[in-house]
């Protein structure tokens, strides 16, 4: 994957949807867009495309005050896994559970109700995959897309 394509794939997001982006470079790249009381960031090390993370939250999640945390790790090859509880209460709509097929997923919520969710590696190839892990989960848990569908015709 290269750093233009990826910067080409989130400028035309932001362009199509009338929404202004937050680029921070260091030695990890960072785009962040807000849409009302959401908050949508997707993090990479070019050098390393696995360790991208995509980050859809709410605006006022507070990070220390999380009362509920469910994360499940993707299967790789030729690494041990840590056993963990098969018994985890469901605190999010049972539908998010389909992302863990494609990606390492992570759910929280904070003592307000606040959800934040990061799905992890994040590799797009095209603006589909961008708009279908995106709009997805934020049709489940918020009940509105995050970017408009228009886009796809």
């Amino acid at each position: 994957m290269d750093v233009r394509k990826m910067d080409n794939l989130w400028k035309f997001l932001s362009i199509k949807n009338n929404l202004p982006v937050t680029i921070q470079v260091d030695q990890l790249i960072k785009y962040t867009f807000r849409l009302g009381n959401m908050q949508l960031s997707h993090q990479f090390n070019p050098k390393i495309w696995q360790q991208s993370t995509l980050t859809l939250a709410d605006k006022d999640f507070q990070e220390r005050a999380i009362l509920k945390h469910f994360h499940h790790k993707k299967k790789k090859f030729g690494f041990q896994q840590d056993l963990t509880s098969t018994h985890v209460q469901i605190f999010f709509p049972r539908a998010i559970l389909q992302l863990k097929t494609h990606y390492e997923l992570e759910v929280m919520q904070d003592r307000s109700g606040h959800f934040c969710l990061v799905i992890s590696p994040f590799v797009p190839k095209n603006i589909y995959e961008i708009l279908d892990a995106v709009n997805f989960s934020s049709k489940e848990l918020w009940k509105r897309n995050f970017f408009s569908e228009a886009i796809r015709n």
